[in-house]
């Protein structure tokens, strides 16, 4: 039983020995990411259960094989010159935090640390890319809206011009400046013989000339009124569509506003996760030989003794007693 015991131990410690040092050299590179933002929620069991997801979803994309493909595009790109090594990543969250730990181990220590890096911008472009296409999907058909709402805006400012411009035409102009000057001095003369009739007494022989005289001021007073008229729908239509220009134009300003603060509300509510640190010095990963050698040796150990237990039954079984004589 000693024996097989002790041969038993060798044999454990050679082969713990022989897998330790067969392995090929490893070599090892850290990198941090941090997560934060808002997970806008009233219920504090389902606001876990979102960040858990949310936790859940950073360590799986990191250690996706596609996320590890556009990894070693990247490098093929920016580094030609580098011959392809297996990396192989893992990743585990701090316990109480939102730091994620991205172990890279390879074969090649620069491969590994360059490989890590290039997995930790692909990363952070592919999540910038996933909230720019969720942020798109919301504010294009606003921004469908802007632009109709400036469509608008610039067909009523086309139409308010138009307008002003028949209004404001040098020949309308001063015609109608001619009119409010003859406008005005006929009112003053009608008033003037107004003034003097009232003063008059109803009998004066006088008053009959005054009234005649009322009578042609009194008709080209309405003449020139009806000549004035004449561009009071004009008027009326630049008025109409100045004030439609306005309104379009507050309209076309409130949604440039309220852009600005749905973009804000993106901003904000939006979770993010950024580059706590960057990838480190490969250095080589060393396996604690006591613990396998110990094993290999208590385990070979172990088996041999049971061998040996097993046989010394065998070889300590008493021989068979002799059959008794027959008669």
């Amino acid at each position: 039983m000693l024996g097989l015991a002790v041969l038993g131990a060798s044999v454990g410690v050679c082969y713990q020995a022989l897998r330790i040092t067969g392995r090929p050299q490893e070599f090892r590179s850290l990198a941090k990411l941090v997560a934060g933002g808002q997970i806008m929620t009233d219920d504090s069991i389902h606001w876990r259960e979102q960040q858990q997801d949310f936790y859940g979803t950073i360590i799986e994309t990191l250690e996706s094989a596609e996320m590890q493909r556009r990894a070693l595009e990247r490098v093929r790109a920016l580094n030609p010159d580098l011959k392809d090594s297996d990396v192989v990543i893992r990743v585990a969250q701090t316990k109480g935090s939102a730091i994620f730990n991205i172990l890279a181990t390879g074969t090649e220590p620069k491969y590994t640390k360059i490989f890590l890096n290039a997995l930790l911008d692909e990363f952070i472009a592919f999540r910038q890319s996933i909230r720019e296409q969720a942020q798109g999907k919301v504010l294009q058909q606003f921004l469908m809206e802007i632009v109709s709402r400036q469509k608008k805006m610039e067909a009523s400012f086309e139409v308010m011009e138009k307008a002003r411009a028949r209004v404001e035409s040098l020949s309308a102009k001063a015609d109608q400046e001619r009119l409010v000057t003859r406008l005005t001095k006929l009112r003053d003369q009608r008033d003037g013989l107004r003034l003097e009739l009232k003063t008059m007494a109803a009998n004066d022989a006088a008053r009959a000339s005054l009234e005649t005289k009322m009578t042609p001021i009194e008709q080209e007073i309405s003449m020139v009124e009806a000549e004035l008229g004449r561009y009071e729908p004009d008027i009326a239509e630049l008025r109409k569509a100045a004030e439609r220009h306005v309104v379009d134009k507050e309209a076309y300003q409130k949604l440039f506003e309220k852009l600005d603060e749905l973009q804000a509300q993106f901003n904000s509510r939006t979770d993010y996760v950024a580059i706590q640190e960057r990838a480190t010095l490969a250095s080589e990963n060393v396996e604690d030989w006591r613990l396998p050698i110990a094993i290999g040796a208590v385990g070979g150990g172990f088996l041999g003794a049971v061998l040996g237990f097993l046989l010394s039954l065998i070889i300590a079984r008493p021989a068979s007693p002799p059959l008794p004589p027959t008669a």
